[in-house]
């Protein structure tokens, strides 16, 4: 079991620390003690398509999973990863972006 949750835990660093390299758009949710995070990858960076939207909730050794993808259809995952996100804030989640570019290293609430 503690092989599982070391295997895990590397997963997720590896994970989150790819997409927030290659990927446009990344979100960070905080409420109470509990982390989402939503990513949108795209694999074939800096083209736009394809793209996958994942949701992790990496304090709770749960496994990213991808919501969405696309392959055709522009803004597509962008759409579902903002609509996504509104849902959290809505539910009273506080949400800021992670990308650096676009922050210039200031919190953006959503």
């Amino acid at each position: 079991m503690k092989c599982l949750n070391f295997g895990l835990s590397v997963f997720l660093l590896v994970f989150l620390g790819l997409a927030s390299e290659v990927s446009e758009s990344s979100w960070t949710c905080q409420k109470a003690e509990h982390t989402r995070q939503v990513v949108v990858f795209y694999p074939e960076a800096p083209v736009r398509l394809p793209c996958k939207v994942f949701y992790a909730k990496p304090k709770e050794n749960v496994l990213p999973r991808a919501l969405w993808e696309a392959i055709n259809t522009q803004n597509f995952c962008e759409n579902k990863a903002a609509e996504l996100i509104e849902e959290l804030s809505s539910l009273g989640w506080r949400c800021y972006s992670d990308d650096l570019e676009k922050n210039q290293d200031t919190s953006r609430q959503l």
